[in-house]
């Protein structure tokens, strides 16, 4: 799958890339659409460590069999190309907690997670599966956590989770694959069969390797959609490459378009 995705651990921790102001004679996108606060990239992460400087992608996530449902969530860790470990955003009572998840501790109030199923170390962040619900009126809170696979429908259902971007002022558009740099959407995207794919886990359709053809690709960044970005050294013998097998990211000319990814803090 390439590089994973980066995850924010905190405000201070992993927060994202160098800004364009640390940067020694930094090449600007074109049209001033960044300024030198800001930067290139995207990190995963919990919503309650996004700040406006250094935001944490927003995902729509759907855990399967889970008390939530549908909801707006973050991601914990990559674990595939198109599948991630995810939380959701909206914390729960641990009353409401479904035997056979997982959940986060979000605050540990006078809940007893061990009784729950955590470790005698359980902390905020740890992540368990739940053997017995919390009785009710205890103060601890956490949020639900599974592995969802993204889709090109912006409100998954089970098992699924959305990402979406804008580019030049664009509606909002699902993402097929995002890393830290660079992000794709859905276009183009069919099994070896030539079957058109809305998901990565359709039924047994993707069977086989897949095969991207024409699809549009960006540099992913949290700040704006519009402008281009010259690639290191492009010329026409080097411009026009791949990312990862996908499809041309840079053209002839090694431009790239930007995109921004939705987050928290907009």
């Amino acid at each position: 799958m390439g590089r994973p995705l980066k995850i924010k651990k905190s405000t201070t921790i992993d927060i994202g890339f160098p800004n364009f102001g640390s940067l020694t004679d930094p090449v600007f996108p074109t049209g001033g659409t960044l300024g030198d606060n800001e930067f290139l990239g995207v990190v995963g992460g919990s919503n309650t460590v996004d700040t406006a400087t250094y935001p944490t992608v927003k995902v729509r996530v759907n855990i399967t069999d889970s008390y939530t449902g549908e909801d707006d969530g973050y991601v914990i860790r990559q674990k595939g190309s198109h599948k991630y470990l995810v939380g959701t955003a909206t914390a729960i009572d641990p009353e409401n907690a479904v035997v056979g998840t997982a959940l986060r501790i979000v605050s540990l109030g006078d809940t007893d997670w061990q009784a729950m199923g955590a470790s005698d170390d359980a902390a905020v962040g740890s992540i368990f599966t739940v053997i017995a619900a919390a009785p009710a009126s205890t103060t601890g809170t956490a949020s639900e956590v599974g592995v969802c696979v993204l889709t090109s429908d912006l409100t998954p259902g089970a098992g699924l989770m959305s990402i979406s971007y804008s580019q030049g002022d664009s509606t909002e558009t699902a993402v097929s694959k995002l890393t830290n740099k660079f992000v794709t959407n859905w276009t183009n995207f069919q099994n070896a069969a030539g079957t058109s794919l809305t998901t990565y886990n359709s039924g047994g359709d993707n069977a086989g390797p897949v095969v991207y053809s024409g699809e549009d690709n960006f540099i992913a960044n949290f700040f704006t959609d519009e402008g281009t970005i010259s690639k290191s050294g492009a010329d026409d013998a080097t411009s026009g490459a791949s990312v990862s097998g996908s499809g041309t990211l840079f053209d002839t000319s090694g431009d790239s378009e930007l995109a921004i990814i939705e987050k928290y803090n907009s």
